[in-house]
């Protein structure tokens, strides 16, 4: 019962309107916003835990994708966009697709076979960095026909997402490969001793003409 309503008798009266939608929306939209993020962050993470082949790449993808979510807001905040309906979907979608941006190449790097950092991310970005471009260049060409929509809804998808590819390209091919060619996870490697093996081959091959020298002279 409405508190309007209380002790109102027969003038209790009750009322609707398609726009308390929006009232509703807009007196929760903070919290579920902040609640959505946290949420989708952690559990991207979680599962760039699991899937990981080496335990700090997860290190890498939670915080980058907290960076690129953040920056992703002063897009919207820059363009004069507010939080709605429309914004609030694109920004938990988000979280989703940055993903491509920062797994592919931390995975790319732990599994290359280089041993210091900054081979390993000549080679990521040798052999993984055109995907990743290639990927966010045809998603940019398909949100780009949104930017002459006259309606404030598809204008704001457009934004959104051109942010996200830009942002997404621009953190995931220059500002992670050079973190990762900082503090990155290098290769463990085992020295070897320089001509050991040659070495070890040759002193067996001599003993071996030796021994059909002797057989010989035998």
């Amino acid at each position: 019962e409405q508190e309007v309503n209380q002790d109102g008798g027969d003038w209790s009266f009750f009322t609707f309107n398609n726009n308390y939608f929006l009232w509703d929306f807009y007196a929760v939209v903070v919290d579920e916003l902040i609640l959505s993020t946290v949420l989708g962050v952690v559990m991207v993470t979680v599962i760039a835990l699991i899937l990981m082949p080496h335990i700090s790449g997860f290190l890498f993808v939670g915080p980058f994708i907290a960076v690129l979510y953040i920056d992703l807001l002063g897009v919207l905040q820059l363009a004069d966009i507010p939080i709605g309906p429309v914004s609030y979907i694109g920004l938990v979608m988000s979280i989703g697709l940055m993903v491509d941006y920062v797994v592919h190449i931390v995975l790319r790097y732990i599994e290359s076979t280089v041993a210091d950092r900054e081979g390993k991310v000549i080679d990521t970005l040798t052999s993984m960095g055109s995907s990743v471009f290639v990927g966010g260049l045809s998603t940019l060409l398909g949100v780009i026909p949104l930017a002459l929509s006259s309606t404030d809804i598809f204008f704001t998808v457009f934004v959104t997402f051109c942010g996200l590819v830009v942002l997404g390209m621009s953190h995931g091919l220059i500002l992670l490969p050079v973190v990762l060619s900082i503090v990155g996870p290098a290769t463990e490697t085992m020295p070897q001793e320089e001509g050991g093996v040659d070495e070890e081959v040759d002193g067996n091959d001599e003993k071996l003409y030796n021994g059909d020298e002797v057989d010989n002279n035998n």
